[in-house]
C-alpha cells in the first residue's frame, strides 16, 4: 500500500543549476518586454499578453504592445499565427496542442525577435479535494483551507503549478503562488494543504492543477521568492525567464485538472 504525503507548497522552494538571475536596476532601465505567454492544452489556445515597462516591480503603469509580430511552432514545424484582438493581447483558439511535444512562441517587436521554448506534459489527474477548518495565525485568517489528493506519476519529473479561484476570481498575487515538484514525493500519493487561502462558509472554490515544465516552475518560484522579500531586503533580481535576448515574463505550455467545490 502507498503511504500518504503531505507537503505545504507555499514554502519558499531552492533554486539550483547553472542559471544566472540577471540583475537590473528596473526603476531606471529602459523600457523593457514583457511577454506572458500561455498555451493551454484542454483549451486549444493560446495567449500572449504583451507589454512594456521601466518598473517590473514599481508601481509603474504597463504600457500594452500593439504591432507585435506572434508565431506559435510545434516539433512538427507547423506554424501558428498568434493575431492581435485588442490593443496587447494576441489569440490563437486553433491549435490542437498535444502532450509529449516542444512549443516555441515567437515575439518580433521594433526590430527584435525574442523566443521561447515550453514542453508540454500530460495532465496529472486529481483524485480528490476537501478542506478542513483552520484557526487565526500569526499569518493568516480564520477559515477554511484547501486540502488536495492526487498520485504523483513515478519514474520522471513533474512540476506543478495550482491555480485557485475563490469566488470565480483567481487569487493571482505573486505571494499566492503555488509551484512545486517532485522531490521526495515521486510516484507517491500526495495530500497539498493549501495554507495560505481561506474560505468562508458558502463560498466556491474552483481549482487547477497545472502541469507545466520545469523552465517555467522556475520562473514562477522565483518570482514567488521575490514577491515574499521582507521589508528592508536587498533589490529583487529578475524572476528567470525562459525568453532570449532580455525579455522579461515567460512561456508556458501546460495541461490542468479541475475540481469545484462548495465549502459548507
Amino acid at each position: 500500500m502507498k503511504s500518504l504525503l503531505i507537503i505545504f507548497p507555499v514554502i519558499s522552494l531552492l533554486v539550483t543549476g547553472c542559471e544566472k538571475i540577471i540583475d537590473v536596476d528596473l526603476n531606471d532601465a529602459n523600457p523593457t518586454i514583457v511577454i506572458e505567454g500561455n498555451l493551454s492544452m484542454n483549451d486549444s489556445s493560446v495567449n500572449v499578453l504583451l507589454s512594456e515597462t521601466g518598473s517590473y516591480f514599481g508601481d509603474g503603469q504597463l504600457r500594452k504592445v500593439s504591432g507585435a509580430i506572434v508565431n506559435l511552432e510545434d516539433n512538427e514545424g507547423n506554424l501558428f499565427q498568434v493575431d492581435e484582438k485588442e490593443e496587447g493581447l494576441y489569440i490563437n483558439d486553433q491549435v490542437n496542442a498535444r502532450p509529449g511535444g516542444h512549443y516555441k512562441l515567437s515575439v518580433s517587436y521594433k526590430g527584435t525577435e525574442y523566443s521561447a521554448v515550453s514542453f508540454l506534459n500530460p495532465p496529472v489527474r486529481i483524485d480528490s479535494a476537501g478542506y478542513e477548518r483552520s484557526e487565526r495565525t500569526r499569518f493568516y485568517e480564520e477559515g477554511y483551507r484547501i486540502n488536495i489528493f492526487f498520485e504523483d506519476p513515478p519514474g520522471k519529473e513533474n512540476y506543478y503549478r495550482i491555480n485557485v479561484y475563490k469566488n470565480g476570481e483567481l487569487m493571482s498575487a505573486s505571494n499566492d503562488l503555488i509551484v512545486f515538484d517532485d522531490s521526495g514525493i515521486d510516484g507517491k500519493i500526495v495530500q497539498v494543504k493549501l495554507r495560505g487561502q481561506r474560505f468562508n462558509t458558502h463560498d466556491r472554490a474552483y481549482l487547477e492543477m497545472c502541469a507545466i515544465d520545469k523552465p517555467v516552475w522556475r520562473y514562477f518560484s522565483t518570482l514567488r521568492d521575490v514577491a515574499n522579500l521582507n521589508p528592508g531586503s536587498p533589490a529583487p533580481a529578475n524572476p528567470i525567464s525562459n525568453f532570449n535576448n532580455g525579455a522579461l515574463g515567460y512561456f508556458s505550455a501546460w495541461s490542468y485538472d479541475t475540481k469545484f467545490i462548495i465549502i459548507k
